[in-house]
C-alpha cells in the first residue's frame, strides 16, 4: 500500500519523537538545544552520516518548521525526492 506525504510526514514526526522523547517542549531561548548532542544521536541512532546529521540539523536549527514544512510542500510538488545538493 502506498503511503502519501502526510502519512510519510507522520510517522518520520513519531520516529524522531521515540529517539529525542524529553525534546516535546517548546523551544525557547531559555530552553536551549544540544545539536551537538542531536548530531549524535543522529549518527548513533538513526545512522545518519556527520556530515548528513550536521546539515539536518543545522536546516532544523536555522529555519525551524514553518519554512521546511513549505520546502517540504514545494519538494513534494515537484516530486523532489533527494535533492541535487551534493552532499
Amino acid at each position: 500500500m502506498t503511503q502519501n506525504a502526510s502519512d510519510r510526514v507522520n510517522l518520520t514526526i513519531q520516529e524522531y519523537a521515540s529517539v529525542f522523547p524529553t525534546t516535546k517542549r517548546k523551544y525557547t531561548e531559555e530552553q536551549r538545544i544540544d545539536w551537538t548532542r542531536v548530531e549524535a544521536k543522529l549518527q548513533n541512532e538513526m545512522e545518519w552520516t556527520q556530515e548528513g546529521a550536521e546539515h539536518v540539523a543545522a536546516l532544523a536549527r536555522d529555519y525551524g518548521a514553518f519554512v521546511l514544512r513549505n520546502a517540504l510542500a514545494l519538494a513534494t510538488v515537484f516530486g523532489v525526492e533527494d535533492g541535487a545538493l551534493d552532499l
